[in-house]
């Protein structure tokens, strides 16, 4: 019995040497048939097979019907030309997105540790690959790379997140704790996603409103600019902007309340409107623009103008009659009738041709214009003085101008002065022959001239000569009528100014003595007449 116990020992000893040295000859002699590849594609799943290995786990699916193509990827929606219309958000799935490699020895040494190895490849964005494999009878585990989940005897690795050609390394170590074919089988699942984005939003106004000038002219023009945006992440439907104009500014619409429908403002998206109104009324007014939509909450903005009025006034007095070459004054008033400053008024006065300006203080004179340069505060008035002499009777206007380029104001006024002229009458009196004898004769030349500006009318003569002379005769530029020592001449109807007329009285001596030759002139222009002499010796 012991001996045939020593048979049988010596017998698996041959054995397992021989069995030892043909697993040496065929590591010796590589037969990469031996390894095999476990992978999704039927095509792929064995490798090499020239030379079958009793050791190796095939699946061979070729007689096995081939599973239907993977369906097309859904083609992109159309765009959409509205952006805010609902639509629809797609994914899909490939169910061939990974492939699993795996590699292990054909022959391995009781006790020894060996390694199983893994390549898991994606073929495509998966979010998630569940490996699974199962530890052999006959063996024990020893450790996994990375570190996998162990349960009993199988083992699982979790892996996320893999991207397209992303090569995935994994290793299982176990020892063979007894002589027998090591048959497992690893599997692989992909977790792919099919997702799906649904925004939720919320729409919200924003608005926006201004006016280019804060002060404007009574009668100008006033633009409102408004701007009406969506600052939230969803559309805003059925805007509408509702523009509420004060009293004190008009639309050409004659309609107080203007309303413009702005439709679908998109998130991030503006409309702007301007509305041209025209300032009506002075004093300050604010205009309240209001955007409201059929989603979303109204807002409201405002802008608000000052509208002012610009005037000017100018007037001017002075003296209402004058006497020719005489001097007349004016005073000039120039008024800021309006609510804001004016900072460059220019006040012109022009003196007609037929008076000389003699002065105007302050001011730059060219000729017969004066020209002064002021500002005038909002209410405020300054006064110029004007001197001119009269050169020519009759009646003439005085011109004055206040202007402001700034708001294109202009005023005039005038003052007009009747300038007269003023009759001024010089009689002379000599006689041709002095002294006289008694029986002698002398003539009385008698001369009225008008040396003013003016004509004088009636201008009459009156004669008287003393007892020592009689009158011979009278003559002159109008009928001397003769009544004793007295000579009346006819009263000259108009005396002109500069004009000269002209009597004669002829005297005989008739007497010795100082005889004195008496002359007195009248006219409408001199109250009392103006007497005149002339002596002549008689002997």
């Amino acid at each position: 019995m012991k001996i045939m116990k020593k048979l049988l020992g010596a017998s698996a000893l041959v054995g397992f040497m021989a069995l030892s040295v043909s697993q040496l000859t065929a590591q010796r002699n590589v037969d990469e048939g031996k390894n095999f590849t476990v992978s999704d594609s039927p095509e792929t799943t064995v490798f090499n097979l020239k030379t079958p290995s009793v050791n190796r786990h095939i699946n061979d699916f070729r007689k096995a019907e081939k599973p239907a193509p993977a369906p097309a990827p859904a083609p992109a929606p159309a765009k959409v030309v509205d952006d805010c219309s609902p639509g629809t958000v797609t994914d899909y799935v490939d169910k061939y997105l990974v492939r699993l490699e795996k590699t292990a020895p054909d022959m391995v040494a009781m006790d020894t540790p060996f390694d199983y190895n893994y390549t898991v490849i994606a073929k495509d964005k998966v979010k998630k690959v569940v490996v699974e494999e199962a530890i052999p009878p006959g063996t024990v585990y020893v450790s996994s790379s990375p570190e996998a989940e162990i349960s009993g005897s199988d083992v699982t690795w979790t892996l996320y997140n893999l991207e397209k050609g992303d090569r995935i390394p994994l290793a299982l170590t176990v020892k063979a704790t007894e002589m027998a074919d090591l048959t497992n089988c690893a599997t692989i699942v992909a977790y792919p996603e099919a997702c799906t984005t649904t925004q939720v939003g919320n729409p919200q106004l924003a608005i926006t409103k201004s006016t280019p000038r804060e002060q404007v002219m009574l009668g100008a023009g006033v633009p409102w600019d408004i701007t009406v945006t969506n600052v939230g992440n969803f559309c805003a439907y059925d805007v509408v902007l509702t523009d509420t104009l004060p009293a004190g500014v008009s639309h050409d619409s004659g309609m107080s309340q203007l309303t413009t429908e702005l439709g679908t403002l998109a998130p991030g998206e503006s409309r702007d409107v301007t509305v041209s109104t025209t300032a009506s009324a002075t004093g300050e007014h604010c205009n309240v623009a209001v955007a409201s939509a059929s989603n979303a909450d109204s807002v409201e903005d405002d802008a608000c103008i000052v509208v002012v009025e610009a005037g000017i006034d100018v007037v001017k007095e002075g003296t209402p009659m004058q006497f020719i070459n005489k001097r007349a004054s004016y005073t000039i008033t120039a008024t800021n009738t309006g609510d804001v400053p004016l900072t460059d008024v220019v006040v012109t006065d022009t003196v007609p041709a037929q008076n000389e300006l003699l002065s105007a203080p302050g001011a730059q004179i060219n000729g017969n214009t004066a020209t002064w340069t002021t500002s005038l505060g909002a209410g405020e008035s300054k006064s110029f003085e004007l001197t001119v002499i009269g050169r020519q009777g009759g009646t003439y206007c005085n011109q004055v101008s206040a202007s402001s380029a700034e708001y294109g104001l202009f005023g005039e006024d005038d003052a007009c002065t009747e300038w007269r002229g003023y009759p001024a009458l010089l009689i002379e009196v000599i006689d041709t022959e002095d002294p006289l004898l008694v029986g002698e004769q002398t003539t009385y030349i008698i001369q009225i001239t008008n040396q003013g500006t003016a004509d004088d009318t009636n201008v009459g003569l009156e004669v008287q000569l003393p007892s020592q002379l009689k009158v011979v005769s009278a003559s002159g530029d109008t009928r001397g009528s003769i009544s004793g020592n007295s000579v009346s001449f006819t009263p000259y109807p108009v005396l002109g100014s500069k004009e000269i007329i002209e009597f004669r009285v002829v005297a005989e001596a008739v007497a010795e003595g100082d005889a004195r030759f008496k002359a007195q002139m009248k006219s409408d222009l001199l109250a009392n007449p103006v007497p005149e002499e002339e002596a002549t010796q008689v002997y």
